[in-house]
């Protein structure tokens, strides 16, 4: 008994992984932010790489530093991709505390890296490779829930079918549009924000030119219920309420939300790992009275009072070492919404300039970002936007070179 209380000790040392600077990331200042990933990459909880080399490819990305942004994506992507969770892994989780293992991400984490991957494919000029990312984001959100809600995420399947015409494949293409459109139609009647349907699902494929925007900061994960064992998803507010796209001065329209992150992270799956955490906390409630009890009992006296004070104690001390906290180690860097919106242009270079819009409707100025893009004849150019000021950003790169 002292070596499994010993050993459920160990497993209860949960990794404590330090708060983000967010309000640094709001502000658009990155370079504290890339040094507290950077640092948690070298020193922090090495179970959660995956988290943090997808945080650091964030800031890469709104840098404009395309290339290391892509590398760590997939670095990240390869460890979130591993579904399977080895035994020594799970015995430890349950025991002990759940973030002990590795992180791999939640069903929506998992579905923005392949999001954050697949667009950086098309960028570089390989429809191929965004197309098979958008998809590994969909089977990612199959996780989430039971039924149709499983299959939810709209933005993923539009942008499938978008890669699939610049792949030639039209038939395919209209099928996963079709799939955008049911997607869309059901997240809005469970609750997402936004419009059951929008212009660019309507006419799916229209236009040369795709711009995606994000808005807002995803929700934060906090330890609820007894002892803290159940993992609950809280909102966090945006000023953000849409996004306008200008083209060489031209507005070309408002974008459409199409992937509402609140939403997605609520309706997730891991109901097992709820279970394990709700039966921990019940048998660290138990123990520790059962302990209690019996050595209140011992001090009583009588021919079994060191048995009873042997048992009391260590079912108390197995209480005090098991850890029924749930895991709240999650992606703090992810938007609360994601729009877009597709235009006509001419082939050439074109200035596309991005207002997101206050409550009101009315653009904030801080947060206007200009972009130059590349149009090429006969392919999709792709440009994204944060509502992250971020000072001294590099414009996107020519999103459709070879």
């Amino acid at each position: 008994m002292l070596l499994a209380l010993v050993g459920a000790f160990c497993a209860a040392c949960a990794a404590h992984v330090p708060p983000v600077p967010l309000d640094e990331y709001r502000a658009g200042n990155l370079a504290p932010v890339r040094a507290y990933f950077d640092e948690q990459l070298k020193t922090g909880d090495p179970n959660a790489g995956a988290l943090f080399l997808n945080g650091l490819a964030q800031c890469e990305l709104y840098a404009g530093e395309v290339d290391a942004a892509r590398r760590h994506f997939e670095t990240a992507g390869r460890v979130m991709g591993t579904w399977a969770t080895g035994g020594g892994e799970v015995a430890g989780a349950v025991i002990g505390s759940e973030s002990s293992k590795t992180w791999k991400g939640d069903p929506h984490e998992k579905a923005m890296n392949s999001l954050y991957r697949g667009i950086l494919y098309w960028q570089r000029g390989e429809p191929d490779n965004a197309r098979a990312a958008f998809r590994r984001g969909i089977l990612a959100d199959a996780e989430s829930d039971e039924g149709e809600a499983q299959v939810d995420f709209a933005l993923l399947f539009w942008l499938a079918g978008r890669a699939s015409l610049e792949m030639g494949l039209p038939g395919d293409a209209e099928g996963l549009f079709e799939e955008a459109r049911q997607a869309r139609r059901f997240a809005t009647s469970h609750g997402a924000a936004g419009q059951p349907t929008a212009p660019l699902l309507d006419d799916p494929s229209r236009g040369n030119l795709i711009v995606i925007t994000e808005s807002g900061l995803g929700p934060e994960k906090i330890a609820a219920g007894l002892h803290g064992s159940l993992a609950q998803i809280r909102p966090r507010p945006s000023q953000v309420t849409g996004s306008e796209v200008f083209v060489d001065g031209r507005s070309v329209g408002r974008t459409a939300l199409l992937a509402d992150i609140d939403y997605q992270a609520s309706t997730r799956g891991g109901r097992a790992m709820e279970g394990i955490r709700e039966g921990k906390a019940v048998f660290k409630e138990a123990t520790g009275v059962a302990g209690v009890v019996l050595l209140d009992s011992a001090l009583s006296g009588g021919d079994d009072a060191g048995s009873k004070a042997i048992v009391g104690g260590a079912l108390l001390l197995a209480s005090i070492l098991t850890a029924s906290r749930a895991d709240t180690r999650h992606w703090a860097t992810l938007p609360k919404h994601v729009r877009a919106l597709t235009a006509e242009v001419p082939s050439g270079r074109h200035e596309v300039r991005i207002e997101f819009l206050g409550p009101s409707g009315v653009p904030i100025p801080r947060l206007s970002r200009v972009l130059s893009v590349d149009v090429v004849e006969g392919r999709d150019a792709v440009v994204t936007a944060r509502d992250v000021p971020v000072a001294g950003a590099a414009p996107n790169p020519e999103p459709n070179a070879p």
